[in-house]
């Protein structure tokens, strides 16, 4: 029974070592992205905007770094996956409401470019499923990808900067 106990604990403890690895890894990096101010959490009607569209159902993937889409935004929650009712502001802005974290305002004039693309940390589905929008919090530009439950709304937000 020991020939068989002594290598169960080795791999116990191999687990239990990579796992705390990866806790300290995820709180490194969210002690290194403090400098980032806490994103906007104000309604539209807040912004004096009326709702253009929304909400609708989609699955907040997460937010990274600009161009690098592997640099998950631990900060303020940002890194988080989450359902998410998307509503787009008349004026352009854009309002995330997240299940089981905070929930998310981009003011328009923050707002740099929407795109769409196959993916980015945390969830990968190739093609361009992911809508993604770039734009600034503080001096840091960041992508924020979400998973649209219907293609056509993918496709009408997708649109939205060109009707603007």
């Amino acid at each position: 029974m020991s020939e068989q106990l002594v290598p169960v604990l080795l791999l116990l403890l191999l687990f239990l070592a990579a796992l705390a690895a990866m806790v300290w890894g995820w709180r490194r990096r969210g002690r290194s992205q403090q400098h980032l101010p806490a994103p906007a959490d104000r309604p539209l009607d807040q912004l004096g905007e009326g709702t253009a569209h929304g909400p609708v159902e989609a699955v907040y993937v997460d937010t990274v770094l600009a161009e690098q889409p592997l640099e998950r935004v631990v900060a303020h929650g940002l890194g988080q996956r989450a359902r998410a009712q998307v509503s787009l502001g008349d004026g352009g802005s854009w309002r995330i409401e997240r299940e089981g974290t905070g929930d998310l305002t981009i003011p328009a004039g923050s707002l740099a470019e929407i795109t769409s693309g196959p993916g980015m940390a945390g969830k990968f589905v190739g093609g361009d499923g992911l809508l993604i929008l770039r734009w600034r919090l503080g001096d840091q530009l960041l992508d924020t990808g979400l998973r649209l439950q219907r293609r056509a709304d993918h496709d009408l937000l997708l649109s939205w900067k060109e009707h603007a």
